[in-house]
């Protein structure tokens, strides 16, 4: 296969919820710590790399200078860093070459590949990941262009969109709902009553939204002090663990319970907010519920169950999905941006690099190549439509590519001066 020395091939190589279970996630799970020396074991194959690895995905975003490029060195590289062979199987790897691997990471970054459309952290997931591979030298033109592409229609998709906007998760939920019910949760006190996972990400969207206190308290109190020490690393926040056997006694000093135990039968009874002179709101995430339902008759109390929570989950997932038209079209004109200028760089001369300014002449020539591209953006758009999803089609698809509009442009300079 004669291609330009210019061609550099992006691929994107990896697995995600999509492909592969849970179970089959965490084996490949690449913390930060660990990402530089991958990448390093990368960087002799590869010209430019980023790793992004969250619960959801691990994805290698790729460039070779290499015409041929061999997916099954890759990935057997990620699977025994990670001491998993016999574990991953072939079925669980996606591959997308060119088109296919910008559309993946703008699928990704403007949250619509996620389990939960709408994920609000996937953005700064992969911002950390670009970072990550910016200060150890693996990436490049091609990355250093894309990744700052896709951070910013990223976060075009949370100003001009509506896919972020509402809660996405129970825990979010019941922090919306809380605004909802006070209006601010400036100068609120909370008592998360559990200390699982649900209780943390509850804890995390509160201090997030500005609340002033929180209580907690488990059954198990070792969990509550594990929680409120996570809590504590990042914020300075008021907080505290009150014991499980008096945890009611603190009832008169908080403004909203959130609930989330494994309990059999409820915790709160009618007698424990009978003497109740100000609002306060009750949110039971647990099943079976914690809060006897009684409890939502007596005056100033405002009881809510995880029905509730997955009413107005629902709701704004219907209100996000509404925007899914305009998301997608603002990935496909950015892809067309960025696939246009990835296009110019095998048809590019190849002058010689130096700190100085480019010749008028090199210049000329340069802007002519652009225009030539622009005028026949269709051959890309013709490209995109016909992956197959097969790697080495696909591969082989984009290499057809670049000697075609090579020997389109030599036919459209061929006897002008340039």
């Amino acid at each position: 296969m004669e291609v330009t020395t210019n061609a550099k091939t992006l691929f994107a190589l990896g697995l995600n919820h999509k492909t592969a279970p849970v179970e089959v996630r965490e084996k490949l799970f690449i913390g930060e710590s660990e990402i530089p020396q991958l990448l390093n074991g990368f960087k002799g194959a590869l010209s430019e790399c980023v790793i992004l690895s969250t619960c959801n995905r691990t994805e290698v975003y790729g460039v070779s200078d290499n015409p041929h490029v061999d997916l099954e060195f890759f990935k057997n590289q990620l699977i025994d860093f990670k001491g998993s062979r016999g574990l991953i199987r072939d079925e669980h790897f996606f591959s997308l070459i060119s088109c296919s691997a910008c559309q993946q990471l703008f699928n990704v970054a403007t949250s619509i590949d996620s389990m939960v459309v709408g994920d609000s952290q996937i953005l700064g997931q992969l911002r950390a990941a670009y970072l990550i591979a910016m200060k150890n030298g693996s990436t490049g033109k091609v990355l250093n262009q894309l990744f700052q592409r896709t951070l910013k229609i990223g976060k075009k998709t949370f100003t001009e969109t509506s896919i972020h906007h509402g809660a996405v998760s129970i825990s979010l939920a019941a922090v919306e709902l809380a605004i909802e019910t006070f209006g601010s949760l400036r100068g609120r006190s909370v008592m998360i009553i559990g200390a699982g996972e649900t209780a943390r990400l509850t804890a995390e969207a509160l201090i997030n939204k500005g609340v002033e206190k929180i209580i907690i308290t488990n059954r198990t109190r070792e969990h509550a002090e594990e929680l409120l020490s996570s809590m504590q690393k990042g914020s300075l926040i008021e907080s505290e663990v009150v014991d499980f056997a008096n945890f009611e006694h603190h009832l008169a000093d908080v403004d909203v319970v959130i609930s989330s135990t494994g309990s059999a039968r409820p915790l709160l009874y009618k007698k424990h907010f009978a003497s109740r002179k100000t609002k306060i709101l009750l949110i039971d995430i647990a099943v079976p519920r914690d809060i006897d339902a009684g409890v939502g008759e007596i005056n100033n109390v405002v009881l809510r169950n995880i029905d509730d929570l997955h009413s107005i989950i629902d709701g704004n997932q219907g209100r996000r999905m509404r925007d899914l038209p305009k998301v997608k079209k603002l990935i496909m004109t950015e892809m067309v941006d960025f696939l246009t200028w990835y296009y110019t760089l095998p048809l590019m001369p190849a002058y010689e690099k130096t700190k100085t300014k480019p010749a008028p002449e090199q210049t000329k020539e340069i802007m002519a190549i652009k225009a030539f591209l622009g005028n026949n953006v269709s051959e890309i758009h013709k490209l995109a439509a016909r992956a197959s999803g097969n790697f080495n089609e696909d591969l082989a698809s984009h290499f057809s590519l670049i000697q075609k509009l090579q020997t389109m442009k030599a036919a459209s300079f061929a006897g002008s001066v340039v």
